[in-house]
């Protein structure tokens, strides 16, 4: 096993090089510090040099920009110090809009430096600098990545200048004598659409990084300490209904900390005590028909910074750490007629959680993440005032390790583990996963492999034991990635028992899923076209113990960008035959014969530099066996007032006609399936007022409804086929499902890295069996009903222990 290790090793390491002869970049060392204020009047300025020499990548690749951009670096033992003139004709024509930290979706010009501290050609950083002022960063390899810096902007007669100081504390970096980085300097031109950069890179390469400058003069830093302390404190006021309609009001108060060390220059640590996330918009709550869960986004700052680099081999969904107690919904049943409930905790609390992650100077990088979360009871109370409780989530532990190897032109081998622990006799879980990517043909072609196991099993069960459930999967790919054309083959393989759900998230298994994917793009301009990308795919699936197909589909995709910046995209598919959905009869060995359908979409996008912007979409899905059809509009205006106010108003209406689908099982284990017309409304209000780039309220609010009404029902048969229609069948499955939210947050960066939040929350959520109230008075009905208020102040400083304890020197 150690020597195929070794020659496994050996293999990616001796993989080619294409690294481009790049030109350099001259880092020149001051002994004091410009003065952050904008204006590149610090003598220290003149003594490095100046670079220029943009070149347009939007929309003329290697064309001149239309203005030029000069740019200036320095360091020092703590810092790095980045000065740019970019030059306008008129101060007017540049886009100034003001929105919070870490926008980069804003109407407005930017200036932006990328860097690859390690050499290594597989991650960077970003630092961009708005004209307004706003700040925004992450990583490559991490999008959530946040940083603490500074920097500032002045507008003049020439256009506008900008200073940015990024301390050497805020990312990792090799602890080497001479430094060897790889930079690359961007520009953009919001009101011509126009990006340029510095070094220009080969046109639609996977891999760009191979094309920027090195660093020339970088050495001799100090690594500074990197130690930054969060402590936070929120108090907050909750009014929920209670059985008689009226509010039942609590107040709390309470402290945590979360901290982040650098170790070295190579691996940092997060650690969250005691955590809390009231200031986090509310999900997007839906009525799910379908039979697999809704995997809603991550709101939780913890759980999205950096973590993405745990998500090798796809063994993460954050969102089951703390999620819904498992039997939160049985204790409602399990109530008897002479008890009430008292408490019944939906969600299992975070206790505390870290992450150690980083990628040191060969190469190697390592994670491990963990989460603890508590016990929840509920408590119930009888008429003689007696109590029960019912444990409804064990205390859990959750950690996963990663180690990734990075080899020559972005090939790499990984291997990870998720592990969940369940306190008493509750189910335990491991999964494991090794694969990689090899580039080659001069980084155009990648090859992918990953094999995957999962074992469940009881607490003190031996490691060996049958009665375990053991699954496997692996995913095989090989494809072009760079170019005009690209395309690729892959195959997706899980049998029945893989199953990484207890930490990660898996829908479908017992399946080889099969794709060819080939594309063309073009984004040179031309007819009245600016850009246009399309796809052709073809999908083929089978269950894996049966044979018998579960997908199969031909789609066709494409996107458009027109020279007055209208974007349109639409996507086609036809599944031309019957296939066997093991799914959505809800019960294991039982299936559905799905119908043979076509379904088409299309949306459009206005140009955004107006003032007025509208975004739309439509689609349509027809089933050819029943004559069924599915419609869905969306309409979206966009409206910027000024720099300071911007409004998004999202309607979408959709209806489900003839739509067949599972109602319920009966007595006699028999599945029923219903037709039905479902209609579904969802208005949702986003409305965002900037003070300035460090003060700024947010409005969400959000009303959707959904309304299911069956008129026949019918057996399903044992060759997947729907019976006749059921006659007299009294049983009830129609729903009216309605969700509430508003998310107010007043937000305000009243020192660099240090927060104070207040946020408004109100919710209503409600379901009634049945479909007689219309939209409108569904809304009076829950505008009326009792909600849920949430009144929350917190307050986050930024401690910088390294800049504090340098300050004492």
């Amino acid at each position: 096993m150690k020597r195929n290790l070794f020659f496994l090793y050996l293999f990616f390491y001796l993989l080619p090089s294409v690294a481009q002869n790049s030109e350099k970049i001259i880092f020149t060392r001051t002994e004091k510090a410009p003065e952050i204020d904008g204006l590149i009047d610090d003598d220290v300025w003149q003594k490095t040099e100046k670079v220029s020499g943009f070149k347009q990548t939007e929309p003329f690749w290697g064309a001149s920009p239309t203005q030029e951009t000069e740019v200036w670096i320095l360091y020092d033992n703590r810092a790095l110090y980045i000065a740019a003139k970019i030059i306008e004709n008129s101060s007017d024509g540049i886009s100034r809009q003001v929105g919070m930290r870490d926008n980069d979706d804003l109407h407005a010009d930017y200036f932006a430096f990328e860097f690859d501290p390690f050499g290594q050609m597989q991650d960077a950083y970003y630092f961009m600098l708005t004209a307004s002022g706003v700040q925004a960063e992450w990583r490559r390899s991490d999008e959530s990545y946040n940083a603490v810096w500074k920097s500032k902007v002045n507008i003049n007669d020439q256009g506008w200048t900008l200073e940015m100081e990024i301390p050497f504390s805020a990312f990792s970096f090799p602890k080497t004598e001479v430094q060897n980085w790889r930079v690359q300097f961007y520009r953009y031109i919001r009101r011509e659409r126009e990006l340029s950069e510095w070094k220009l890179a080969k046109q639609l390469d996977d891999n760009d990084i191979k094309y920027w400058a090195k660093s020339d003069g970088l050495s001799e830093i100090d690594p500074p300490l990197r130690l930054f302390l969060h402590p936070y404190a929120n108090i907050a006021l909750t009014g929920i209904p209670n059985q008689n309609g009226n509010l039942n009001w609590s107040n709390s108060a309470k402290g945590g900390l979360d901290m982040k060390w650098g170790i070295n220059q190579s691996y940092t640590l997060d650690v969250s005590l005691l955590p809390d996330f009231s200031q986090v918009q509310s999900d997007n709550l839906v009525k799910n028909l379908s039979a697999f869960e809704v995997a809603y986004s991550e709101n939780r700052p913890f759980f999205n910074e950096s973590i993405s680099f745990f998500n090798k081999g796809d063994l993460l969904y954050s969102r089951r750490i703390g999620k819904q107690a498992s039997a939160y919904k049985s204790v409602y049943t399990s109530l008897d007629s002479n008890e009430h409930l008292i408490s019944n905790p939906a969600t299992a609390p975070l206790i505390n959680a870290f992450k150690l992650y980083g990628r040191n100077e060969k190469g190697l990088a390592v994670g491990v993440f963990n989460a603890i979360t508590n016990k929840t009871e509920a408590i119930i109370e009888a008429d003689d005032l007696s109590r029960r409780k019912i444990q409804t989530e064990p205390l859990t532990n959750y950690t996963l390790f990663v180690i990734d190897q990075a080899f020559r032109n972005k090939s790499n081998l990984f291997f990870s583990n998720a592990n969940t622990i369940r306190q008493g006799d509750e189910i335990q879980a491991n999964v494991s996963a090794l694969g990689g990517s090899y580039y080659f043909g001069n980084g155009q072609y990648k090859a992918y492999l990953l094999g995957g196991m999962s074992r469940r099993s009881k607490m003190g069960e031996q490691f060996w034991n049958k009665s375990a459930s053991e699954g496997i999967k692996y995913d095989i790919s090989l494809g072009k990635v760079s170019g005009k054309w690209i395309y690729s083959l892959t195959q997706n393989v899980k049998d029945k028992h893989y199953n990484p759900n207890d930490l990660g998230v898996n829908f479908r298994n017992d399946e080889s899923a099969n794709n060819i994917t080939i594309s063309r793009r073009v984004q040179t301009p031309f007819w009245k076209l600016l850009s246009f990308n399309q796809t052709l795919y073809i999908d083929y699936a089978y269950r894996l113990s049966t044979l018998k197909q579960t997908e199969n589909a031909i789609r066709y995709w494409f996107i458009a960008k027109t020279r007055n910046h209208l974007s349109i995209w639409s996507e086609s598919a036809w599944h031309p035959f019957q296939y066997y959905d093991y799914y959505e009869a809800r019960k294991a060995g039982a299936y559905y014969l799905s119908p043979r359908y076509f379904e088409s979409y299309l949306n459009f996008s206005s140009d955004y530099r107006r003032p007025f912007a509208l975004d739309g979409s439509y689609s349509h899905a027809y089933f050819y066996d029943f004559n069924g059809n599915n419609h869905s509009f969306t309409i979206t205006p966009v409206l910027r007032i000024g720099n300071n106010v911007q409004m998004k108003l999202k309607n979408t209406y959709s209806v489900n006609m003839g739509q067949r689908g599972f109602a319920g099982e009966l007595l006699d284990e028999s599945i029923v399936f219903g037709k039905r017309l479902v209609n579904t409304i969802e208005n949702s209000y986003n409305i965002n007022c900037m003070i300035s780039n460090r003060l700024g309220l947010s409005f969400k609010g959000r009303y959707y409804w959904s309304q299911g009404e069956y008129s026949d029902f019918y057996k399903l048969q044992n060759d997947g086929t729907l019976g006749k229609a059921l006659v007299n069948f009294d049983e009830n499955y129609d729903f009216t499902y309605s969700v509430f939210n508003i998310d107010l947050t007043l937000q305000w960066e009243f020192a660099p890295g240090s927060m104070l939040f207040f946020t408004y929350k109100n919710e209503f959520i409600n379901e009634l069996l049945n479909a007689d109230k219309t939209y409108l008075d569904y809304m009076r009905y829950g505008f009326n009903a009792e909600q849920n208020f949430t009144f929350a102040l917190k307050l986050i400083y930024h401690f910088d222990v390294g800049t504090l304890l340098s300050r004492k020197k």
